[in-house]
């Protein structure tokens, strides 16, 4: 598919930035819209950028733009158990907000949305741990956020497509990698048990250590961005995840050898509310229909990452 101009919805967050910078390096056209409190990161000061509050519908509706390929929209509250203490909030940025930049794609003549989902959409994969979720699973989600995702894709499928949008929703498992917040202590694993090390030999979990995830370095959710935006394959959900699965104990233990830290002090304590026990990306669809293929595996993703903070 030609794509020469890109507008990218929270392109200053972990995962936009990686994807602008990529972006960037194949002179594609690219202009960021941004909430108006969000800091511009150092080296992102030369791209065109507009401010706006996406749940601000008079605000959105005074952008006007021509001859715009494709919507990346990234913007979003992420945060599973934070979602519990912030409802309004999340139902507001989340929903209201892609309904908003569904009708700004309607007005502006734009056609194609590529929209960040989550793999808490599927809840626990109740079939067998052992089993990887392909994008057929049954939604089951647990938590405010995972529900707010899944309505937004159904807002895609139903009210965006009706309204003659291509639309692909990117079901992205855990992300991790250098750029990612590691202070934020309610999302991201990888990151919130690197910060603990970084700091201590102690680890506190909360739930179970036999709870697992799909992690996916960053450089691979990027290719499998532009893989499916330079792709025909308009209309679909896909998994973005490597088809992997880390339990926390061997991830903590990973993450303290790579520190050289022999004996960490891990403390099991009680789990958040919609916490998952679990699943893992079946990455079929995506490796057959983009020849998508993870380049990083945890022990090399992790390396990279911590070279960076350290």
């Amino acid at each position: 598919m030609d794509i020469k101009k890109v507008i990218i919805i929270g392109g200053f967050g972990f995962i936009g930035k990686a994807l602008i910078r990529k972006l960037a390096k194949k002179n594609l056209k690219i202009i960021i819209i941004e909430h108006p409190d969000i800091i511009v990161p150092k080296g992102f000061e030369n791209f065109e950028l507009v401010r706006c509050d996406i749940t601000k519908t008079d605000e959105i509706n005074k952008l006007t733009f021509k001859n715009i390929d494709a919507v990346l929209h990234l913007a979003a509250q992420s945060s599973g158990p934070r979602s519990f203490h912030i409802p309004y909030e999340d139902i507001n940025l989340n929903i209201i907000g892609t309904l908003n930049i569904i009708h700004f794609c309607i007005n502006n003549s734009i056609k194609r949305i590529l929209f960040a989902s989550t793999f808490a959409v599927y809840g626990d994969n109740d079939e067998s741990i052992d089993t990887p979720v392909n994008e057929q699973k049954p939604c089951n989600p647990k938590s405010i956020y995972a529900n707010s995702k899944y309505f937004c894709e159904n807002l895609l499928k139903n009210y965006a497509e009706a309204k003659g949008i291509y639309w692909n929703s990117l079901r992205m498992f855990n992300v991790y990698g250098p750029g990612q917040d590691i202070t934020k202590t309610d999302q991201g694993v990888v990151g919130i048990f690197l910060n603990m090390l970084l700091k201590s030999k102690t680890v506190c979990a909360k739930g179970s250590l036999d709870r697992f995830r799909d992690l996916i370095y960053i450089e691979d959710v990027v290719d499998a961005w532009l893989k499916i935006l330079f792709s025909n394959k308009i209309n679909q959900v896909f998994n973005v995840g490597t088809g992997t699965k880390t339990n926390f104990r061997e991830l903590i233990f990973t993450i303290a050898n790579c520190l050289k830290i022999s004996d960490p002090n891990v403390i099991e304590e009680e789990g958040t509310s919609g916490d998952q026990k679990g699943c893992f990306a079946d990455i079929s669809k995506l490796r057959n229909l983009t020849n998508f293929e993870p380049k990083y595996n945890f022990k090399k993703g992790l390396n990279e990452m911590i070279k960076f903070y350290l």
